[in-house]
């Protein structure tokens, strides 16, 4: 992981050959590409209230959504709104196979949480998956899309994600890891039986609904606080889900942790193993142990990707994780602490390394094969 800007030509020489699915790039639309998918209520509303903010959530980043410097168009517009540069700049340079768009409107709700109208963020959900359909999935057969949803109400949720669902190029629900309830309460139970019932995975990415604070210490200083923190929220709502007996009630549920590494994992579980044993009379209704329900249910994308002091420490973490079938190649494009696929270690053996890079996300998406 390092701040990134890229020449002309230079493709990663392992994207050349090998088959490459990066599972977490974003789009964004600008307010003006939302409004003709918007009911003329919230439209009005939009020009009149335009969104609202909490001022707390303010992080200041050094540039506009922490994004690269090269990542304006040249026609000048922001970061990841314009779908014939993504193509360029992305697919094209990097020779990215699959790209799934994990939209930034999706954390809107990060800054109005229950600032504004539920319906109008219901609108605003439902309009940024119009936009994304008409002007990305249907301008590249290279990119596939979450479904963005109202996730902090259930029935609108379902509502938003059944409209799309039948769209094989939507493969994903996505919602933010810091939720105004951990992940295992019932409140969230009709969004895990829509994604197991559709055979679709849940994505949790970064982002949060506003109204509680973002870490269990309070509200950070430092933008380097929150980047280096968001573990911190995973290691939450994966024991909220396995307490709670999420895995028991939807045992095909799958679960996809975007941007919130990996090499923490491992101590995590042995961690969580050895509390079973001793206080698993609290909680019966566990039939295994919570590492199996982890390892069954979870896969990790790699963006930013693990880099230790000394690189053999990588290949210990790996081998820690015991997990080879659950690592999903990620770019974060167009953030500043983009990975190009050649950001996997060059010491990965050939299989690891194809499945990572595209084998494992084809797997759990069903994607097609290379091409």
């Amino acid at each position: 992981m390092s701040e990134t800007t890229l020449a002309p030509g230079s493709p990663s020489s392992l994207a050349q050959r090998d088959f490459v699915v990066d599972c977490d790039s974003h789009n964004l639309p600008m307010l003006d590409d939302l409004r003709p998918h918007l009911p003329a209520r919230w439209r009005e509303y939009l020009d009149t209230y335009g969104l609202r903010t909490l001022g707390e959530m303010g992080i200041v980043r050094a540039r506009w959504m922490a994004s690269r410097a090269d990542s304006w168009s040249p026609s000048g517009k922001l970061p990841g709104s314009d779908p014939e540069f993504f193509i360029e700049q992305l697919l094209d340079r990097e020779h990215i196979d699959i790209a799934i768009l994990n939209s930034i409107m999706m954390s809107v709700q990060m800054f109005v949480g229950g600032n504004q109208p539920q319906e109008f963020t219901n609108a605003l959900m439902a309009a940024t998956n119009d936009w994304v359909a008409e002007q990305w999935l249907d301008r590249d057969d290279r990119l596939r899309a979450s479904i963005c949803t109202p996730f902090e109400d259930p029935e609108s949720l379902v509502a938003e994600a059944e409209r799309w669902a039948d769209d094989d190029r939507f493969v994903q629900i996505q919602i933010p890891f810091r939720t105004q309830k951990p992940l295992g309460h019932r409140k969230y139970w009709k969004l895990y039986e829509l994604c197991t019932g559709r055979g679709m995975p849940l994505a949790m990415h970064p982002g949060s609904t506003g109204n509680n604070l973002i870490t269990g210490a309070g509200w950070v200083s430092y933008y380097y606080e929150d980047h280096v923190g968001l573990p911190q929220a995973l290691f939450n709502q994966m024991a909220s889900m396995v307490c709670e007996g999420v895995f028991e009630r939807f045992p095909d549920m799958k679960i996809v942790i975007q941007e919130g590494g990996w090499s923490w994992v491992a101590p995590f579980l042995w961690r969580f193993d050895r509390a079973f044993e001793q206080l698993k009379g609290e909680v019966p209704h566990l039939q295994r142990r919570p590492s199996e329900y982890i390892r069954e249910h979870f896969w990790f994308t790699t963006q930013p990707i693990e880099e230790p002091e000394r690189p053999e420490q990588f290949h210990e973490a790996l081998a820690a994780l015991d997990m080879p079938g659950r690592l999903l190649f990620s770019s974060d494009y167009p953030h500043w602490d983009f990975d190009p696929p050649s950001a996997l270690p060059t010491s990965l053996d050939d299989d690891l390394r194809r499945a990572i890079l595209g084998g494992n996300a084809r797997a759990v998406y069903d994607l097609p094969g290379a091409r």
